[in-house]
């Protein structure tokens, strides 16, 4: 098996990560609320343009995925105003049962109440300058994420 030089001189420097080596990490790792939101941003575009070209099961992940990271920042972050993100509940159950009917109006109508939500949330905690939106539509939908293929299977 080829190696990239690059790993193979970290190796051989002993600096390899602990990934590699099959252990532990020696401390905890918790991300900043900052690094989550900016994730759950990322996989928002991304259930959107999963339930526009109506790939219902990559919607119903990113989803999770989404659901998922208000988990960990509200478990992270329990003292944040911010990380309660109980206004997502609703918006969120709304889009799993337009994914569930594989309906693509109840789909968008419920994306945009989930995006209120987060602008919402961002306006209470004095950041209403960070903006969320729908996704800009055009007649070629394109998606910035040339290393992903979103047609469903």
């Amino acid at each position: 098996m080829r190696c990239c030089p690059m790993i193979a001189g970290a190796l051989a420097a002993g600096l390899c990560c602990p990934a590699f080596a099959g252990d532990e990490p020696q401390g905890k790792y918790a991300p900043n609320l900052g690094d989550i939101m900016g994730m759950i941003q990322l996989r928002h575009f991304k259930l959107w343009y999963a339930g526009n070209v109506r790939n219902w099961r990559l919607a119903d992940y990113e989803l999770g995925q989404i659901k998922a990271s208000f988990q960990d920042a509200m478990r992270l972050y329990p003292n944040v105003p911010e990380a309660n993100m109980a206004t997502m509940t609703q918006p969120a159950e709304e889009i799993h049962s337009a994914i569930v009917a594989k309906d693509r109006g109840k789909f968008e109508n419920a994306f945009e109440k989930m995006t209120s939500a987060c602008n919402s949330c961002h306006q209470a905690v004095g950041l209403g300058f960070v903006e969320i939106r729908v996704p800009l539509t055009s007649p070629i939908m394109t998606s910035p994420f040339s290393n992903q293929s979103f047609s469903p299977k």
